[in-house]
């Protein structure tokens, strides 16, 4: 079933802030994931006579491509070098099991409950939004621009989407096809590159020995061998608390996902100071009543989540600074 919102735990920094001002993910490299088998597949199997041919023909003129390719092989698995941006899927019917009230989720990545979930709506575009209350617009030409707090992270997001012909893609959209919901296996098994394809692109690709890397090297050897998406949504099932969803691109790099905030819940711990800052960012950006607040709390010894008025977390001044 398709989630009605996608989550997005995050700890207060500069990539959140990114995310509130500008529409953008960042797409991370599995190669910082925390779980090694995570995005990766299988080595072993590789074909020995590649393997012995290349030793043969780089032994002498590129000898530490070679080993590389040697160690690399001794690990047995490999990532994919595609960046991974992960939500976690929500659905209003959830009776149970709300992952927004998910203990784990809060601590590993919402800085131990001091940080912001941001939810994603599949089903809402930035340009269905009414941003007439937002605070102190200024007209720039056929679109409008908003002071923000000073911070890293690009270009207002409204002089975008308010600016025709504009228009963002929405990648969580189910009309798009673009979310790779993740499978959880209880008997866990790596992928396995199809070696008929890998032998065939040794015999084929001349430039493979050409290669000035074991990492470029391989990656043409394994070039439409893999099901990416397999990959990419394979998990062991001490993870399916998560319920997660994956965009992937590029590695390393940021891009405007298109589909709306709709919300935005603080953490248990959530500082009043980082409340504040949150909020007045939502209100430059989106207005008053756009984008639905909520604050996490303890109801009898339990987990609520409960409605937040941006009124009562609004600053005195018309600037509110944080440090992070």
């Amino acid at each position: 079933m398709q989630p009605d919102e996608y989550l997005k735990f995050r700890k207060i920094d500069d990539k959140s802030i990114q995310i509130l001002t500008t529409g953008e993910c960042f797409y991370s490299s599995p190669y910082n994931f925390n779980d090694p088998l995570d995005c990766a597949h299988s080595l072993e199997g590789f074909p020995q006579a590649i393997l012995n041919d290349l030793w043969n023909k780089l032994s002498k003129e590129k000898p530490n491509i070679s080993h590389e390719i040697s160690s690399v092989l001794s690990e047995k698995l490999r990532r994919i070098d595609n960046g991974v941006v992960s939500f976690c899927g929500r659905s209003e019917s959830q009776q149970s099991n709300d992952p927004i009230l998910c203990p784990n989720l809060w601590g590993h990545y919402a800085d131990n409950h001091k940080g912001i979930c941001i939810g994603f709506s599949p089903n809402k575009n930035y340009d269905t939004y009414d941003f007439s209350n937002a605070l102190n617009p200024t007209k720039v030409d056929n679109g409008r621009q908003f002071p923000v707090p000073t911070q890293p992270g690009g270009n207002n997001l409204l002089i975008h989407i308010t600016t025709r012909p504009h228009t963002f893609e929405n990648l969580l959209s189910p009309e798009r096809d673009k979310v790779i919901k993740v499978n959880y296996e209880s008997v866990f098994k790596l992928p396995t590159p199809n070696w008929d394809k890998v032998i065939e692109n040794y015999e084929t690709d001349e430039t493979i020995i050409e290669s000035t890397s074991s990492h470029e090297l391989i990656s043409k050897l394994l070039n439409d061998s893999l099901n990416i998406k397999e990959v990419v949504s394979n998990k062991h099932h001490d993870w399916s608390s998560e319920n997660e969803y994956r965009l992937f691109g590029g590695n390393n790099k940021s891009q405007a996902i298109g589909s709306a905030i709709n919300s935005v819940t603080f953490g248990l711990n959530t500082s009043e100071n980082a409340i504040r800052y949150i909020t007045s960012i939502i209100a430059r950006f989106y207005g008053i009543e756009t984008v639905s607040l909520y604050k996490i709390s303890l109801y009898k010894g339990s987990l609520v989540r409960i409605p937040f008025e941006m009124n009562d977390a609004m600053p005195s001044t018309s600037q509110s600074h944080m440090t992070f």
